[in-house]
């Protein structure tokens, strides 16, 4: 397991089989770098809002935010809980993250956040919005 921001609480590690469910029930597979994520630690919260979704939240957010109709291509990886939407390209292994408004969830509208999703998991999901 790689090392967490202090202001991170992470779950247990996600099973094969848990990944397995979420990928059959969104009908495609998770990128390979966020099932990665998944298997070291299965959700992760932080104090500054940020919520990265585990295997328990992956699929209801992604039909609550509606990704598959109004970002054709992307999951929705996580949260702020203030309308900020972290979403990741579905073919993409880059470890790319964007934020975008939840009343547009346009990626051509999101913001780049980071090109390594381990390393801004590790400094906090740290991000700022325009």
């Amino acid at each position: 397991m790689y090392p967490l921001h202090n202001s991170a609480a992470a779950n247990l590690p996600a099973t094969e089989h848990e990944i397995l469910h979420v990928e059959k029930g969104l009908t495609f597979h998770l990128p390979q770098v966020y099932r990665y994520v998944l298997k070291e630690m299965n959700g992760l919260s932080f104090t500054n809002g940020v919520l990265i979704y585990g295997t328990a939240e992956l699929l209801e957010r992604n039909e609550t935010w509606e990704v598959a109709e109004y970002a054709k291509g992307y999951i929705a990886i996580g949260d702020d809980g203030g309308g900020m939407v972290f979403l990741m390209n579905r073919q993409g292994e880059d470890g790319h993250v964007f934020a975008v408004d939840c009343g547009d969830m346009n990626p051509q509208h999101a913001t780049l956040i980071t090109s390594d999703l381990n390393k801004w998991l590790q400094d906090g999901c740290q991000f700022e919005t325009i």
